[in-house]
């Protein structure tokens, strides 16, 4: 779909949406927006956003993502760039991400104009709430004049106009009734991500140590917002042994997870560190899922897992697991 619109300096700024599976591929049109967007001799993303950009654009993950790319042109040339993904299964949670304006075209509303049209399409299709990430002032001012609202440090989030945003996680992580455990898929960008940056629960200051992402009331520490999830999916793509499972409801809400990270080479095969998450209402599912995880990781050649905590909470669902405490003494050097 293309459409236009005047910007502030007069020019006509040529919009076009690519939906899930439109316009992808590795074409000329697919590789121009890769070096806009990835600015290869100019990187400013992380390599797993890059490498998850080219997928993106391929469409080689619309069968798991329903993902939306907007591209605003100035007479045929490219000058700005926005995305939002949700998962194929329900459209409740998005990610939001990939915008980038041309530094000879920043001031003139690029950016806002985009953000505005992926928020629309992002309603109308029955979003509840979406999550992105950034520290750069002006950018902040520009989503929040597009509904979004500071959530939880880095993190910004935009809740369906007429919901409470401060009732929301608590609404949408009620219970609600049977769970399951399944393998985490890319349509998991949004709901893995909206966990991960819950303020639920308060003591689990750990969140990701291997993304080192901790959680200090009233504010989340971290280097990225969907940056955990893109490095977590590589690394089980890269090593089948780095087990990745979700515990999801039939609504197909992510309610907890839990991950493995260790190398797939080398003296330390074998080894691992587990992340997890679960929201309060579902701590007592939470160790059918972690059993769930090392089981899948003993099987596939995994000898010893570790894990951080912080806090009674974490600890406890650890000990329940079959984790013991690991004392560990501070190195002492002198010159």
């Amino acid at each position: 779909m293309l459409t236009s619109q005047r910007l502030k300096d007069g020019s006509t700024l040529a919009v076009s949406e690519l939906g899930p599976g439109e316009g992808r591929g590795d074409t000329p049109e697919t590789r121009a927006i890769w070096d806009f967007i990835a600015r290869p001799f100019d990187p400013w993303m992380a390599p797993a956003e890059a490498q998850w950009l080219v997928r993106f654009l391929a469409g080689s993950t619309t069968p798991q993502l329903r993902d939306y790319l907007y591209v605003g042109r100035v007479d045929g040339r490219i000058v700005g760039t926005a995305w939002h993904a949700t998962s194929a299964a329900t459209p409740e949670i998005g990610a939001y991400g990939f915008v980038l304006t041309d530094a000879g075209w920043r001031g003139r509303g690029i950016a806002q104009i985009l953000t505005e049209r992926s928020s629309a399409r992002f309603w109308a299709d029955g979003g509840q709430a979406i999550y992105l990430g950034t520290v750069n002032p002006v950018a902040r001012h520009v989503y929040a004049k597009a509904g979004y609202g500071p959530y939880n440090g880095l993190a910004m989030r935009a809740v369906r106009p007429g919901r409470a945003p401060d009732a929301f996680d608590r609404e949408y992580y009620a219970a609600d009734g049977p769970v399951q455990v399944r393998p985490a898929t890319i349509g998991d960008l949004g709901g893995y991500t909206a966990l991960l940056l819950a303020h639920e629960p308060v003591d689990w200051r750990l969140r990701d140590h291997t993304e080192a992402i901790f959680y200090a009331p009233p504010a989340l520490t971290a280097t990225g917002c969907l940056r955990a999830f893109y490095n977590s999916l590589l690394r089980h793509e890269g090593n089948p042994a780095n087990q990745f499972l979700v515990l999801v409801t039939s609504r197909h809400r992510i309610v907890a997870s839990a991950n493995l990270a260790g190398p797939a080479a080398g003296g330390l095969r074998g080894t691992a560190t587990l992340e997890f998450q679960c929201y309060p209402t579902y701590r007592a599912r939470l160790g059918a899922l972690l059993s769930a995880t090392l089981d899948a990781a003993r099987a596939a050649g995994v000898r010893l897992v570790r894990a951080y905590a912080d806090g009674p909470g974490r600890l406890e669902a650890l000990a329940e697991a079959g984790f013991a405490v690991e004392s560990v003494a501070g190195a002492r050097c002198t010159l």
